[in-house]
């Protein structure tokens, strides 16, 4: 036995997957949906230059580099960065570049 919010799901469903049919994908590039407005030049909101996710790198790996990692030794930047990099990231361009200690 269905119920109409079964139906309502499945029109919804489809509803989705033709929008998502309309979404330019191109590697390494966010992604060109059409109707929607393109960013401004200045703005970094989810680039890796975005100056909340720099912050959120920077306490993470501070608090890395202070605690204690599962063998009972000190992490090492590298590998706090690689780590937080992961915690932290929220868009793929985030996710995906080389972040290297100074």
């Amino acid at each position: 036995i269905t119920g109409a919010g079964s139906i309502a799901t499945i029109a919804s469903n489809s509803e989705q997957s033709n929008a998502a049919d309309d979404i330019i994908w191109k590697t390494g590039k966010s992604p060109i949906i059409p109707g929607q407005k393109p960013k401004e030049k200045g703005d970094v909101k989810g680039t890796r230059k975005d100056p909340s996710f720099l912050r959120s790198i920077s306490d993470c790996k501070t608090k890395c580099e202070n605690g204690y990692g599962p063998d009972g030794l000190s992490r090492s930047a590298s590998e706090c960065l690689s780590s937080c990099q992961d915690i932290c990231c929220t868009t793929y361009e985030q996710c995906t570049f080389a972040i290297t200690p100074r």
